[in-house]
């Protein structure tokens, strides 16, 4: 019921600044009442035509719903008010602005929108001069530029371009010489920890056939700097290993296959058992037969640092237990567990506990590469690998596998 007259007064006052604006413009002027209502007040952009002292003559309907819509008690919208109180310029400003940009046939002006709690917006507009036969006097028409200001934000798009893709281009030349030198370091380490075990060797065998000739002759203070000399090589030999171990999972090529997972995890048991009595701890796989892409030397050396590892840091006082289990996820995604009873780790060094060197248990005999190496390997194949513990009643080692695929 009030929709009707509220409609009708909008197109009657259009219809009266179609008129208006008519008579503002120059009496030779090629313009009639449709092409100014489609040109100019029906225009997408906002448009003003203005006085020679930049007040708003007649504003087209954008303009209004950008900078200031009628009420009741502004009828009249923005007509009659200097141009200035839409900006964050004074008068002056703004007149010496219009004269610059009627000159430049553009310009830019700090508009205060009336959205966005009054934001700052820089509005590009063209300007152009024309001569009122009416008023006697020069009239600024102003129509918003979006044109200049997409140009303006391509070409700024296409300078971050450019600048980003010399970025590119100097991070990838970075790349592929940190890459050159991660493979020299990685087959110096690889080198180095195969020579080392040489003369390693050598010592153990030395230090063994001295004290087997000459042990019956030394005194107990020699024999003690012998076994003194003998742990210490074992030691390094032990370490040694781990290196070269760890060189491998970094170096060694992937060429993943199809695994059978269950079949590499009996394989592993077999090798842990065979070295302990049945009685020392309990190992328990509930994993069906799926096949994983890896590379076989890797996925055992894997499996056998993580249950080596249960065995390694069981508790003194309670029996090992070891569970293996495999679980899909929803999503498709399978994990593979493994739980034991063993003695644990600090809550707070569930992700420390992957890097190099680093040793929980100072107790236990151990280098710290082990688990570093285990997240290597994983890395390597796209795998994840997580730790948990509560620090007291054991610890959960959790691979992620993308892809299993039951085996043929």
């Amino acid at each position: 019921m009030n929709m009707m007259p509220a409609a009708r007064f909008v197109k009657n006052r259009y219809s009266q600044d179609v008129d208006r604006a008519l008579n503002l413009l120059p009496a030779d002027a090629d313009v009639d009442a449709d092409t100014l209502s489609a040109a100019f007040l029906a225009s997408p952009y906002a448009c003003f035509l203005l006085d020679q002292e930049g007040r708003v003559l007649v504003c087209n309907r954008r303009a209004e719903r950008m900078y200031c819509p009628p009420t009741h008690e502004m009828p009249d919208g923005l007509r009659g008010m200097g141009l200035h109180k839409l900006t964050k310029l004074t008068h002056e400003e703004t007149m010496e602005t219009l004269r610059k940009g009627a000159a430049r046939s553009s310009m830019e002006l700090p508009m205060v929108t009336s959205h966005g709690a009054n934001a700052v917006r820089p509005t590009m507009f063209r300007v152009a001069l024309l001569r009122s036969s009416a008023l006697g006097q020069r009239l600024y028409l102003l129509t918003q530029d979006h044109l200049k200001a997409a140009a303006d934000a391509l070409s700024q798009m296409n300078q971050r371009r450019i600048s980003a893709r010399k970025d590119l281009v100097e991070i990838e030349g970075r790349f592929v010489d940190l890459h050159a030198s991660l493979i020299a370091m990685e087959s110096f380490a690889h080198q180095a920890s195969h020579d080392l075990r040489t003369p390693l060797s050598t010592i153990s065998g030395m230090l063994q056939l001295f004290e087997t000739r000459f042990g019956d002759d030394l005194p107990d203070k020699a024999h003690q700097y012998l076994d003194v000399m003998r742990r210490a090589a074992e030691q390094m030999d032990t370490l040694t290993c781990d290196f070269l171990e760890h060189a491998r999972s970094v170096s060694a090529e992937v060429a993943a296959e199809p695994v059978d997972l269950q079949v590499v995890l009996e394989d592993v048991r077999r090798d842990l058992q065979n070295g302990m009595a049945p009685s020392e701890f309990d190992l328990r796989i509930a994993c069906p037969s799926l096949t994983v892409m890896a590379e076989p030397t890797l996925l055992r050396m894997l499996l056998s640092n993580l249950l080596g590892n249960a065995i390694k840091y069981r508790h003194p006082d309670r029996r090992l237990r070891i569970d293996v289990a495999l679980h899909t996820e929803p999503d498709g995604t399978h994990r593979l567990t493994i739980a034991d009873t063993g003695s644990g780790f600090d809550p707070s060094e569930s992700e420390a506990i992957f890097l190099p060197f680093r040793r929980l248990h100072m107790s236990i005999d151990g280098t710290g590469m082990g688990l570093s190496t285990c997240a290597e390997v994983c890395r390597r194949h796209g795998w994840s690998i997580s730790a948990s513990s509560d620090g007291e009643s054991g610890a959960t080692f959790t691979l992620l596998f993308p892809h299993l695929q039951p085996s043929v």
